[in-house]
């Protein structure tokens, strides 16, 4: 039976999932070693199934008021991150005479949305974006199927998304637009995690976890050290590539990942409950959307002015263990006071259009 969740319902361990793993995708653009292979093995998996854990079709009563929720909630914020971040990319390149082919075919590439080598190199990570668009779209229909069916049909497109992708040689499929390759080999996870929700429950998961906290502390660690030996026999993959090597060791490391993070963050979530990290981490996950949107551009910023401080080439501060760690802390505290500037900003407007309601 469906597990019943109010309106009210916020489950922190959720928020938790949403902040580290924002971190592991930083640190994934940041560094260069094992580790990178490691966090990349789940954190975009991850991030799909706890979208598909928060979906729930019926509040919304018919698939138009679904649609411009959604275009209000990513798709009209994507356009502005990524035209703000190309214009600020745009300035610093011609004010440090980079070698750029074309200024404004980044801009052009917004519409594209593809996170293939080559395209939004102004802010990459905005390609997850519209690619979890594409998924809900898709899915709002998905979720009306039997259950059964459901699932068939999400792994019957990621086979069909991993065969066009690697086999198909008369187009390269990593150019669709919003990255409809990587949506048809990322619906399952999506799928998951709203059926996680419906069968399982975020109530019955957390009594298992916290109950049996020795056992699951154990079974976390187990879990990550299992991900981290098979992501190095898989190597290093990219969701944003359609890149997933062998998919027949990918999909089953990804969700052994993934439940190590849910772990991992249910039983964080419960011991940092009532203290000030653990609000500022719920803060964190809360606004992740933003992280996302803003990280990368910055983490650019950051490298060249190691690079420039330390007198290193950009590639010897990410291989660095701790010139790497040091540029993550600078991007992070950057990032956050960039996203509480931001917030403010969203509160002041919410707050105008109230006014003006009235």
């Amino acid at each position: 039976m469906a597990e019943i969740i109010t309106k009210k319902d916020r489950f922190d361990y959720i928020d938790f999932a949403k902040a580290i793993g924002m971190l592991t995708i930083m640190w994934g653009h940041i560094a260069i070693g094992k580790s990178v292979a490691f966090v990349y093995t789940f954190h975009i998996p991850l991030f799909f199934f706890l979208s598909g854990m928060v979906f729930v079709k019926d509040k919304y009563k018919d698939f138009g008021s679904f649609v411009k929720r959604r275009i209000q909630s990513l798709i009209i914020p994507y356009f502005i991150y990524s035209f703000i971040t190309w214009a600020i990319w745009a300035v610093f390149s011609y004010a440090t005479h980079a070698n750029v082919e074309s200024y404004w075919m980044p801009l052009l590439q917004t519409f594209i949305a593809q996170g293939s080598e080559g395209y939004l190199v102004h802010n990459v990570p905005l390609w997850f974006v519209t690619c979890l668009f594409v998924i809900e779209l898709a899915y709002y229909w998905f979720a009306k199927l039997p259950d059964v069916w459901n699932v068939i049909l999400c792994i019957a497109l990621a086979v069909a998304g991993y065969v066009l992708v690697n086999y198909c040689t008369f187009f390269d499929f990593t150019a669709l637009p919003w990255s409809i390759e990587v949506a048809m080999m990322a619906l399952i996870f999506y799928a998951m995690g709203n059926l996680f929700v419906k069968y399982i429950g975020h109530h019955t998961f957390k009594d298992f976890v916290l109950k049996r906290q020795t056992i699951s502390v154990v079974t976390v660690i187990a879990l990550f050290v299992i991900t981290y030996w098979a992501g190095q026999i898989n190597g290093q993959v990219s969701m944003g590539h359609a890149n997933v090597h062998n998919p027949f060791l990918f999909y089953p490391i990804s969700y052994v990942g993934l439940f190590a993070m849910l772990g991992f963050c249910m039983l964080l979530s419960c011991w940092l409950k009532e203290t000030k990290i653990g609000g500022g981490i719920k803060w964190f996950g809360k606004n992740s959307f933003i992280a996302m949107s803003i990280h990368n551009p910055i983490k650019g910023f950051v490298i060249v002015a190691l690079s420039a401080f330390f007198k290193m080439e950009k590639m010897t501060i990410m291989r660095g263990t701790w010139t790497a760690i040091l540029a993550l802390l600078i991007t992070l505290v950057v990032t956050v006071s960039i996203m509480i500037i931001i917030v403010w900003l969203k509160r002041m407007w919410a707050n105008q259009k109230k006014v003006k309601k009235i």
